[in-house]
């Protein structure tokens, strides 16, 4: 069997300063091969495309070393055939002088000599290469195919098939597929046209602290800024271009000038503009750049968007940990900081002469959260022969809100009522019937959770029931409840 070697593409751990080798089979998990080739599809330009397969070119991305497959004494052949799978196909073709033999020198006077047997030509899929050994080969002796360009299918990945044979005719007859009477084999998907750029937007939940003065108007940790997520644009390593230039810049996958591709975050930014749309702008960044100013609003308040990605940072799949992007927004200090959900949502330009593109890329990048006063309230009952109330005590020097959640048990359906929501008033106490803070069906009785607006240090809560079943013995008795607020 072959010992597979084709000389690998080696990209250098600097990610500006990248060098081509060739692919190597050798390497990987029990030999499988690694390094192969990826053209990054969003810089393919409608000019590189002929006849549906891109054309690519390299001076060393493609070079290929193999062995020889089986030892030949002096005067015998070797018949190698190398059959393009996916779609692919020689792009100039190649000759005799495209085969070399790794430190022996070609000529009839030397160590050996070869001549294309059949296929090899421009379009073709296949190459027949007969090789004569002038003096004996070993079976591990490196032949090298020196491939400098190539036609690649941008919708399959491309394979090679080595197969070596002693005779002329077992090498015709047979295909990629089908390598009967061959005395070594071996294949690698070596080349694909596939999108090189990744976007990854992430985020998490930030809270406004009702603990601020005013209420709201800052996040917890007592600041007005928060990082809301980060968007990373990430690169394959060692991708390369149909020219053969190495992949390392944003701009040569989409348009990065002013006003083309663009970061959009959707939600309600209304708190943090306050003066002119100039600096409104500098309160939401995306990597450290201010969003674009808005033409003629003060505030932006429902999308604020970056459409210069010049400054973005750009990282590739070897960089661990990856950094990123992060998408930060500020607080103008007296609006209050509303609660709900962002998306971050990357729009690209294509590059000029684009055949194929760059996709778009969305995703949540977070909520922003409002802390307050909870209290949990255990059993909650709309019975007819109980008469229970929640009574809730607002403390502060604020008038704030409360909203009622339920949680019924199975088969109980439970409807919010005409007083789960509303205003508790500065230093008044709130007394709610129960039937009027719930309806429920299939059942008389439910948990429910109350949340205010409000330091939990100014909210009081309980509930108070009532036996008004006059057939009961506990007939006019009471119960009250307080409930802890945390």
């Amino acid at each position: 069997m072959v010992s597979k070697k084709i000389l690998g593409l080696a990209v250098a751990a600097a990610f500006s300063s990248q060098a081509f080798a060739a692919i190597d089979m050798t390497a990987g998990t029990n030999g499988a091969g690694t390094g192969a080739v990826t053209v990054a599809k969003e810089s393919v330009t409608t000019a590189q495309v002929t006849s549906g397969l891109v054309q690519v070119t390299h001076a060393t991305a493609f070079d290929t070393t193999f062995d020889l497959g089986f030892g030949t004494s002096a005067g015998s052949h070797a018949f190698i055939r190398i059959d393009l799978t996916g779609g692919a196909k020689f792009k100039t073709g190649v000759s005799g002088a495209s085969l070399t033999l790794t430190g022996k020198v070609a000529g009839v006077a030397n160590d050996y000599v070869v001549q294309v047997g059949q296929g090899g030509a421009a379009g073709d899929t296949y190459v027949i290469f007969d090789v004569t050994a002038v003096t004996a080969m070993t079976q591990g002796q490196d032949v090298v195919l020196d491939l400098a360009d190539i036609q690649l299918s941008p919708t399959s990945g491309a394979g090679m098939t080595v197969a070596h044979y002693s005779t002329s005719p077992a090498a015709v007859s047979a295909t990629a597929s089908n390598t009967t009477g061959a005395l070594a084999t071996d294949s690698y998907n070596f080349a694909s046209v596939t999108p090189a750029l990744k976007v990854n937007i992430s985020g998490s939940d930030k809270t406004a602290d009702v603990n601020a003065t005013p209420v709201f108007t800052q996040f917890t940790g007592a600041t007005p800024t928060a990082t809301l997520g980060n968007v990373q644009f990430v690169l394959t390593a060692g991708a390369i271009t149909p020219a053969g230039t190495a992949v390392t810049l944003l701009s040569q996958l989409i348009d990065t000038s002013a006003g083309k591709s663009k970061l959009a975050l959707t939600g309600d930014l209304s708190f943090i503009g306050k003066t002119d749309a100039a600096t409104t702008a500098t309160k939401l960044t995306f990597g450290g750049v201010a969003a674009d100013v808005a033409g003629t609003a003060s505030s932006i308040v429902s999308t604020g968007m970056l459409t210069d990605l010049s400054g973005q940072l750009v990282e590739d799949t070897t960089t661990d940990p990856l950094v990123g992007n992060n998408v930060v927004i500020t607080a103008n200090g007296s609006d209050a900081i509303n609660a709900g959900s962002y998306t971050l949502t990357f729009t690209p330009t294509n590059i000029a002469s684009a055949a194929y593109g760059a996709a778009s890329a969305s995703g949540s990048i977070g909520s922003i959260l409002r802390n307050g006063a909870t209290a949990q309230v255990p059993y909650l009952t709309t019975n007819a022969g109980l008469n229970q109330k929640l009574v809730l005590v607002n403390r502060g020097s604020n008038d704030t809100t409360y909203s009622i959640t339920f949680t019924p048990e199975a088969g109980v359906t439970a409807a919010a009522g005409t007083k789960a929501t509303g205003t508790l008033a500065k230093g008044k106490t709130l007394v709610l019937k129960a039937a009027d803070v719930v309806t429920l069906t299939g059942g008389t009785r439910t948990a429910a959770t109350i949340v205010a607006l409000a330091p939990a240090s100014v909210i009081d809560a309980a509930t108070q029931t009532v036996v008004t079943d006059t057939t009961s013995v506990s007939y006019g008795s009471n119960d009250t409840v307080n409930l802890t607020v945390k």
